[in-house]
Protein backbone atom coordinates (compact mmCIF):
# COMPACT_ATOMS: atom_id res chain seq x y z
CA UNK A 1 0.00 0.00 0.00
CA UNK A 2 1.31 3.39 -0.96
CA UNK A 3 1.25 6.23 1.52
CA UNK A 4 -1.49 8.79 0.91
CA UNK A 5 -0.37 11.76 -1.13
CA UNK A 6 -0.14 14.89 0.88
CA UNK A 7 -1.20 17.97 -0.86
CA UNK A 8 1.41 20.58 -0.60
CA UNK A 9 0.18 24.09 -0.14
CA UNK A 10 1.09 25.88 -3.31
CA UNK A 11 3.89 28.34 -2.60
CA UNK A 12 2.58 30.89 -5.05
CA UNK A 13 -0.59 31.25 -2.94
CA UNK A 14 1.48 31.91 0.18
CA UNK A 15 3.58 34.52 -1.58
CA UNK A 16 0.49 36.10 -3.14
CA UNK A 17 -1.24 36.27 0.24
CA UNK A 18 1.83 37.87 1.79
CA UNK A 19 1.98 40.45 -1.01
CA UNK A 20 -1.70 41.36 -0.63
CA UNK A 21 -1.33 41.69 3.15
CA UNK A 22 1.73 43.91 2.74
CA UNK A 23 -0.08 46.08 0.20
CA UNK A 24 -3.09 46.46 2.51
CA UNK A 25 -0.78 47.29 5.43
CA UNK A 26 0.96 49.90 3.29
CA UNK A 27 -2.36 51.58 2.51
CA UNK A 28 -3.28 51.62 6.22
CA UNK A 29 0.08 53.11 7.23
CA UNK A 30 0.01 55.68 4.40
CA UNK A 31 -3.51 56.73 5.40
CA UNK A 32 -2.51 57.04 9.07
CA UNK A 33 0.56 59.16 8.25
CA UNK A 34 -1.19 61.45 5.76
CA UNK A 35 -1.25 65.04 6.98
CA UNK A 36 -4.64 66.44 7.93
CA UNK A 37 -6.44 68.55 5.34
CA UNK A 38 -5.82 72.27 5.58
CA UNK A 39 -8.23 74.20 7.74
CA UNK A 40 -11.11 75.85 5.95
CA UNK A 41 -10.66 79.39 4.76
CA UNK A 42 -12.37 82.26 6.54
CA UNK A 43 -15.36 82.18 4.20
CA UNK A 44 -16.06 78.48 4.82
CA UNK A 45 -15.51 78.81 8.57
CA UNK A 46 -17.81 81.83 8.81
CA UNK A 47 -20.39 80.17 6.56
CA UNK A 48 -20.38 77.14 8.84
CA UNK A 49 -20.81 79.41 11.85
CA UNK A 50 -23.72 81.26 10.20
CA UNK A 51 -25.47 77.98 9.38
CA UNK A 52 -25.12 76.70 12.95
CA UNK A 53 -26.36 79.99 14.43
CA UNK A 54 -29.21 80.27 11.90
CA UNK A 55 -30.67 76.94 12.99
CA UNK A 56 -31.63 78.47 16.35
CA UNK A 57 -32.75 81.90 15.09
CA UNK A 58 -36.09 83.13 13.89
CA UNK A 59 -36.70 82.88 10.16
CA UNK A 60 -36.26 86.66 9.74
CA UNK A 61 -32.99 86.81 11.68
CA UNK A 62 -31.60 83.75 9.91
CA UNK A 63 -32.45 85.26 6.51
CA UNK A 64 -30.81 88.55 7.53
CA UNK A 65 -27.66 86.74 8.66
CA UNK A 66 -27.46 84.68 5.47
CA UNK A 67 -27.99 87.82 3.39
CA UNK A 68 -25.12 89.50 5.26
CA UNK A 69 -22.89 86.51 4.53
CA UNK A 70 -23.73 86.67 0.82
CA UNK A 71 -22.96 90.39 0.81
CA UNK A 72 -19.60 89.75 2.49
CA UNK A 73 -18.39 87.19 -0.06
CA UNK A 74 -16.50 89.82 -2.11
CA UNK A 75 -14.64 90.77 1.08
CA UNK A 76 -13.55 87.17 1.57
CA UNK A 77 -12.38 87.02 -2.04
CA UNK A 78 -10.38 90.22 -1.53
CA UNK A 79 -8.93 88.78 1.69
CA UNK A 80 -7.78 85.60 -0.07
CA UNK A 81 -6.31 87.58 -2.98
CA UNK A 82 -4.49 89.94 -0.61
CA UNK A 83 -3.05 86.99 1.31
CA UNK A 84 -1.78 85.37 -1.90
CA UNK A 85 -0.32 88.65 -3.12
CA UNK A 86 1.38 89.26 0.22
CA UNK A 87 2.95 85.79 0.27
CA UNK A 88 4.32 86.28 -3.25
CA UNK A 89 5.80 89.68 -2.32
CA UNK A 90 7.23 88.22 0.91
CA UNK A 91 8.97 85.42 -1.02
CA UNK A 92 10.39 87.98 -3.44
CA UNK A 93 11.73 90.09 -0.59
CA UNK A 94 13.22 87.13 1.25
CA UNK A 95 15.21 85.86 -1.73
CA UNK A 96 16.27 89.29 -3.01
CA UNK A 97 20.01 89.82 -3.23
CA UNK A 98 21.05 91.88 -1.44
CA UNK A 99 18.40 91.70 1.25
CA UNK A 100 16.85 95.13 1.86
CA UNK A 101 15.44 95.32 5.40
CA UNK A 102 13.97 98.79 4.87
CA UNK A 103 12.06 97.69 1.77
CA UNK A 104 10.72 94.65 3.64
CA UNK A 105 9.61 96.81 6.57
CA UNK A 106 7.83 99.15 4.13
CA UNK A 107 6.11 96.18 2.50
CA UNK A 108 4.99 94.84 5.90
CA UNK A 109 3.76 98.28 6.92
CA UNK A 110 1.78 98.66 3.68
CA UNK A 111 0.27 95.22 4.20
CA UNK A 112 -0.78 96.15 7.72
CA UNK A 113 -2.53 99.29 6.42
CA UNK A 114 -4.47 97.35 3.77
CA UNK A 115 -5.32 94.60 6.31
CA UNK A 116 -6.62 97.21 8.74
CA UNK A 117 -8.77 98.83 6.04
CA UNK A 118 -10.28 95.46 5.10
CA UNK A 119 -10.81 94.54 8.75
CA UNK A 120 -12.56 97.87 9.38
CA UNK A 121 -14.87 97.21 6.43
CA UNK A 122 -15.72 93.74 7.76
CA UNK A 123 -16.31 95.11 11.25
CA UNK A 124 -18.60 97.86 9.90
CA UNK A 125 -20.67 95.24 8.06
CA UNK A 126 -20.83 93.11 11.20
CA UNK A 127 -22.05 96.03 13.32
CA UNK A 128 -24.62 96.97 10.68
CA UNK A 129 -25.92 93.39 10.60
CA UNK A 130 -26.07 93.18 14.39
CA UNK A 131 -28.08 96.44 14.48
CA UNK A 132 -30.67 94.86 12.18
CA UNK A 133 -30.98 91.58 14.14
CA UNK A 134 -33.58 91.26 16.85
CA UNK A 135 -32.37 91.14 20.47
CA UNK A 136 -33.12 87.40 20.48
CA UNK A 137 -31.10 86.97 17.25
CA UNK A 138 -28.14 88.81 18.78
CA UNK A 139 -28.40 86.60 21.85
CA UNK A 140 -28.32 83.45 19.71
CA UNK A 141 -25.39 84.89 17.74
CA UNK A 142 -23.54 85.65 21.00
CA UNK A 143 -24.21 82.18 22.38
CA UNK A 144 -22.88 80.68 19.14
CA UNK A 145 -19.48 82.32 19.64
CA UNK A 146 -17.01 79.88 21.08
CA UNK A 147 -14.18 81.09 23.32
Amino acid sequence: MTPPLRRRWPWFLLIGSLAVNMLAGGFVVAHALRPPPPPPGPEQAFGHFVERASERMSVEDAALLRQALEGARPLFVRMQAARGDFMARMRTELIATPFDAERMLAMLSGNRVSDDALRMEIEARLVETMKRLSPQGRLVFAESLRP
